[in-house]
């Protein structure tokens, strides 16, 4: 892994331990409008969806009778009332950038999250000073698992797609890593992989792993 030059984060569930909040925002909003269509667990494996996917499943099923703009607005009501009292890094998280940032990485984050609460939580989390370009959902036309969101981070760090990794933790992001062309890594935080089937170049199981593998291999 010592070739690994540019290396672009995944937030919500990568950095963040964000998934909960996440899902109950979702749930919430799936019930709000469609009770029933999905269980938490349903909305659990769909982890790490642009919302906007999601919400291609709820019109579907509710025709014409609630605008998109509603549903994305009641969702972003319940996002906004528990968002920043509940950001979290991950343990190791601000210690292991700052320690790759050191050893001349350059960083990007590259997630389906809207960019006010991207930034939000990076500032909370007193880690955006970190990244040298951030993308969000609001940046592209269409999010992970497309590959436009990794490939915009690319041009914007004018990396190599052959130095460069995408660590996620969801099919989503390995999918828009695959379809980039550039190394998936998986970190799974949560002990399981709930939908990922997409087999990963690299696989950890917490951010101190991660760093060590690329900053031992990079000073030897």
């Amino acid at each position: 892994m010592s070739h690994f030059r540019y290396l672009l984060f995944d937030l919500d569930g990568t950095l963040l331990d964000s998934r909960d909040p996440i899902i109950d925002a979702v749930y919430a909003t799936a019930e709000a409008y469609v009770p029933g269509l999905f269980t938490r667990e349903e909305i659990l494996a769909r982890f790490g969806e642009s919302f906007d996917d999601f919400l291609d499943v709820i019109d579907k099923a509710l025709g014409s009778f609630y605008s998109r703009e509603q549903i994305l607005q009641y969702y972003f009501k319940r996002i906004d009332a528990h968002h920043d009292r509940t950001v979290r890094l991950f343990p190791g998280v601000a210690e292991g950038l700052q320690q790759l940032k050191a050893f001349g990485c350059k960083l990007g984050i590259v997630t389906n999250k809207q960019r006010d609460f991207t930034m939000r939580g990076l500032n909370i989390a007193g880690i955006f000073p970190l990244f040298d370009s951030i993308v969000t959902l609001d940046d592209v036309a269409a999010g992970k698992p497309s590959a436009e969101p990794v490939l915009r981070a690319v041009a914007e760090l004018s990396a190599d797609l052959h130095e460069t990794a995408f660590i996620g933790d969801s099919k989503y992001d390995l999918l828009a890593a695959r379809a980039a062309g550039v190394a998936a890594i998986f970190m799974n935080w949560y002990g399981m992989e709930h939908g990922v089937t997409v087999c990963p170049d690299y696989y950890f199981l917490n951010f101190g792993d991660l760093v060590s593998e690329l900053v031992l291999e990079k000073a030897k």
